[in-house]
């Protein structure tokens, strides 16, 4: 009679906990139950896809940053030694092939790992401009908008004034320089280099100082 009745409790509590584990179970909107299929390759869907696909939006245009200080960029163009461009590949083929480059062309490019080529950020039609990664054009003058699709965080910085060099004094109108005038855009790291000798001290000003420790 023991054996049944401990039978007949062991039941009751694994009815009791299968209830339990379904009632807990999370139901979907709508109040009704759907079980996910299991594709035969066992992958489970993460998320369930939505009735209706998303409605088009309109594609994002970088637009600077609105609340960030005005600034203008030091012309970079009158400095380029081979500018225009164009008047050498006005007369020769387009050629799009990963290849070494002669000169006045860089021997290498220090960028990226090899992630990135030339015609990645200069322009193919026009080659007196750069170009995004959405084909806009882009003057030499304005490179931060090409450097800052992939350093944004310190492109945000340049426009805040946090990075980069500064023209004049700190009133405005704020004028900077560019990107490439302190970086060599195909071998953008900057070398160690040694520190620059201090200025001289003002006539007079040391001997007051001698003075005062006395």
């Amino acid at each position: 009679m023991n054996t049944i009745s401990r039978k007949f409790g062991v039941c009751c509590l694994l009815l009791l906990l299968t209830a339990v584990t379904q009632t807990a179970q999370p139901q979907p909107e709508g109040g009704t139950s759907r079980a996910l299929q299991v594709p035969e390759d066992g992958h489970r869907v993460l998320r369930a896809n939505k009735n209706a696909p998303p409605q088009p939006a309109e594609p994002q245009v970088f637009q600077g940053y609105p609340d960030a200080p005005e600034f203008t960029v030091v012309d970079r163009v009158s400095e380029l030694n081979f500018f225009p461009c164009i008047g050498c590949h006005s007369v020769l083929p387009l050629n799009t092939e990963l290849r070494k480059l002669m000169a006045p062309h860089p021997a290498g490019l220090e960028h990226g790992n090899g992630q990135y080529w030339c015609l990645d950020c200069h322009s193919v039609e026009n080659r007196n401009a750069l170009r995004t990664l959405n084909g806009t054009e882009v003057s030499f003058d304005e490179a931060h908008l090409v450097c800052g699709q992939c350093h944004h965080d310190v492109q945000k910085d340049f426009y805040y004034g946090g990075h980069g060099k500064r023209v004049s004094g700190w009133q405005e109108p704020r004028e900077v320089y560019g990107c490439t005038h302190c970086h060599d855009p195909h071998d953008p790291a900057v070398k160690p280099r040694a520190p620059e000798a201090p200025p001289p001290v003002r006539r007079g000003l040391g001997r007051s100082l001698r003075e005062a420790e006395r």
